[in-house]
């Protein structure tokens, strides 16, 4: 990606000639994709401010408070994807961070793509729910939205990605392409089924917007999944040897 950082760096250099206060975006961009290329909790610690929470497409919208849960959930997909690593979603200048700063705090947008195959266990942090690895490649792209400190300590990580498209990747088997005469079958078939479920539904429930909010422990220290840390840390020693053998 050596084109993105060059761009990257004229960004930062274009803010401070505004007279924003950018001097340094430049080096946390760097720092935070290479804490995820090297898999690294304690490099990706360092990016973030204690209070540091988040909201994924996997959490329903829900947000998870505390670094070390956002550390925990990181940690768990080093585990499942032991080569994860995430890019620019291309070479375009669409790709480059977008920059903006207001009451002494950055809100940075990243465009991503990331790779990856899983092959190890998937375990939900603070329980003992495990997905068995498929195999299968993750190619897929989202969008990060982060709230800095002023010295670039991220508070808040928002990330939007097509949870659907990757549970299909994921999945061990799954077509590849589908047909339009499928799609219109399936859209026949929906015609049918759904107007009876819906009266069912709009009998059975309230008429208000659905929340669904996984019962995962809530994890404040690293204590509480520091086990699973060192499990990933063999993992990940014994993958890449094999890689490397």
């Amino acid at each position: 990606m050596p084109e993105f950082w060059a761009k990257a760096k004229q960004q930062e250099q274009g803010a401070i000639a505004r007279g924003l206060p950018a001097e340094g975006i430049y080096e946390f961009g760097r720092r935070w994709f290479d804490a995820w290329a090297n898999q690294s909790v304690d490099e990706l610690r360092d990016c973030m401010d204690p209070g540091c929470g988040f909201i994924d497409s996997s959490t329903f919208q829900n947000k998870r408070i505390d670094r070390e849960e956002t550390l925990a959930n990181c940690a768990a997909a080093f585990a499942a994807f032991p080569d994860l690593a995430f890019y620019a979603q291309d070479g375009t200048n669409r790709s480059l961070p977008y920059y903006d700063y207001f009451e002494d705090q950055w809100r940075v947008v990243i465009p991503w793509r990331g790779i990856g195959r899983f092959t190890g266990p998937m375990q939900l942090p603070g329980t003992d729910v495990v997905v068995p690895p498929t195999g299968r490649c993750l190619n897929f792209i989202g969008v990060d939205r982060y709230t800095l400190t002023p010295d670039f300590k991220i508070t808040h990580i928002d990330t939007d990605w097509d949870i659907v498209f990757l549970s299909l990747q994921m999945s061990p088997i799954a077509p590849s392409s589908v047909s339009l005469r499928t799609m219109k079958v399936q859209s026949l078939a929906s015609r049918l089924i759904v107007p009876p479920l819906r009266f069912l539904a709009f009998n059975a429930t309230s008429n208000e917007h659905r929340r669904f909010n996984p019962p995962l422990p809530a994890i404040t220290s690293a204590d509480e999944w520091r086990d699973t840390a060192d499990r990933v840390e063999r993992e990940l020693a014994q993958a890449r040897g094999h890689t490397s053998a």
